[in-house]
């Protein structure tokens, strides 16, 4: 029973020894989104507690994975950080704001919220939300009244979107006063997959489950912990058969009796 745990505990840092990190210092759910985003392209990943910063993660992929790995993450902007959201941007306020200020930091807000709302539908990539919402002066009371307008700029994976562009429109035109939806610009652009899918093919070897490209690592490795393991019973079983076999004679035993 011990040679088995000591032979899985060898292929755990086989396996451990074939993977790479592909990001680190990472939250969980930040963490869980890049796993799933490989896991998606085909890449094995595994979520590791990131031992240089306390309750953060890390990604590990095998060795020969690490390129495509990379390529998936910057084709789908991975690990994303999100922007501050409303409390944040109004929280950091100078001491004495003035109303522009305030305006500014108010259409920020939310503009950085409605990009939070757009980065929570599935197969949305990034989000860019502007906001132009003029002020009108009160030194010219007749001019003409400015509108509102916003522009939308989302990039997805696949051909589909996963949104049409009016309900983008009529989410952002929720969200700001006076502002319709027939002014707010929507561009959608669809990201390509990465053409390089070289190693990326999953295969089972007994219990375990491992890319293509880290297979001939594992194999390399359980071969010599089975070697390893089969000295070791040899040389126990020779141990065992020495100390079995009758000695010839007996030094403290007087002769005839």
């Amino acid at each position: 029973m011990s040679q088995r745990w000591c032979l899985w505990g060898a292929v755990a840092v086989a396996c451990a020894a074939c993977a790479v990190p592909v990001a680190n210092d990472l939250d969980e759910p930040t963490a869980n989104r890049v796993v799933a985003a490989l896991g998606r392209n085909g890449v094995a990943a595994d979520k590791q507690r990131d031992p240089d910063n306390e309750g953060r993660f890390s990604v590990d992929v095998g060795r020969g994975d690490a390129s495509f790995a990379l390529s998936v993450m910057a084709r789908e902007e991975l690990p994303r950080s999100l922007p501050p959201g409303l409390t944040e941007s109004l929280g950091q306020s100078s001491f004495i704001p003035s109303r522009s200020d305030e305006r500014a930091r108010l259409l920020v807000a939310t503009a950085t919220e409605l990009e939070r709302s757009l980065l929570g539908i599935d197969g949305v990539i990034s989000a860019r939300v502007h906001l132009a919402v003029p002020v009108a002066d009160p030194l010219l009371p007749e001019a003409p009244a400015v509108l509102p307008t916003a522009s939308v700029l989302l990039k997805h994976g696949g051909s589909l979107p996963p949104i049409s562009p009016d309900d983008v429109s009529q989410l952002v035109a929720g969200a700001v006063q006076g502002l319709s939806a027939e002014h707010v610009t929507v561009l959608l652009k669809a990201v390509a997959e990465p053409l390089e899918r070289t190693g990326t093919e999953l295969v089972r070897l007994g219990p375990l489950t491992t890319t293509r490209s880290s297979l001939p690592y594992l194999r390399w490795m359980i071969a010599c912990v089975a070697a390893l393991n089969v000295s070791m019973v040899a040389l126990l079983f020779a141990l065992w058969v020495r100390t079995r076999r009758k000695p010839e004679g007996d030094p403290l035993e007087k002769p005839g009796g």
